[in-house]
């Protein structure tokens, strides 16, 4: 339990060094209820650092490429939540694709932060996060909140929510999928990192273009880059 008369141990972790000298700054006047103690670039540095630095909340960013022997995503936030089940963890990400927003719910995220309003709401995700309750940025939370009245009506989307709707079609594990194909990951090399067999990762990928109604590869990269599925 944290000891509330001494601030709240903090590790940052991000792939862009201007994004971690925004989270000192940003913390720099709150210096009394927080205290960055380590910092990371990507997912194996992250992993290496907690096993020496003890920290009551991370801050990570959700797509961290890096060499094939590294982890980013989905993967890593469940390998966090099994290594660490009390560490409150907050993903602060550009991506805003709603199954993978609801992926990393599930996989052990207690907030997720849109980059784009870090200064707006980061601070309250902290205090909330840190308190035990969850935390969704405004422009998600309305996302999903939309989603799911759309989906209790059982209405068809009009042509101005045609790609949230396709966005919807996908499962968290095709998202991903998608997510790490059009970061110039190869299929093999999405098996070897996810653990998976390349013939289910191939078949993902396959159901998540028919999903989709895509027949190529550069529609499927066109898609993700217009659907929140790339940093």
């Amino acid at each position: 339990m944290h000891d509330e008369a001494h601030p709240l141990r903090v590790v940052i972790s991000d792939d862009h060094p201007v994004v971690l000298m925004g989270l000192r700054s940003l913390m720099r006047n709150f210096q009394n209820d927080f205290c960055i103690v380590g910092e990371a670039s990507q997912g194996k540095e992250l992993l290496a650092l907690l096993t020496k630095q003890p920290c009551d909340l991370l801050i990570t960013d959700f797509s961290m490429p890096a060499g094939e022997d590294s982890e980013d995503g989905l993967q890593l936030l469940r390998r966090l939540r099994r290594r660490y089940p009390e560490l409150r963890i907050i993903v602060l990400t550009m991506i805003h694709n709603l199954a993978l927003v609801r992926g990393m719910l599930a996989a052990g995220a207690n907030g997720v932060v849109a980059k784009t309003a870090m200064t707006r709401e980061l601070l309250q995700a902290m205090q909330v996060v840190s308190s035990g309750q969850a935390f969704l940025g405004e422009g998600m939370q309305g996302a999903l909140s939309h989603a799911a009245k759309a989906d209790a009506a059982g209405s068809g989307p009009d042509e101005t929510d045609s790609a949230a709707a396709n966005m919807e079609m996908l499962s968290p594990r095709e998202a991903e999928v998608v997510r790490m194909y059009a970061n110039g990951l190869t299929v093999t090399q999405i098996a070897e990192r996810l653990r998976r067999s390349v013939k289910t990762i191939s078949q993902q990928k396959s159901d998540a273009m028919r999903k989709l109604g895509l027949t190529s590869n550069t529609q499927l990269y066109e898609f993700a880059r217009g659907s929140g599925l790339l940093t």
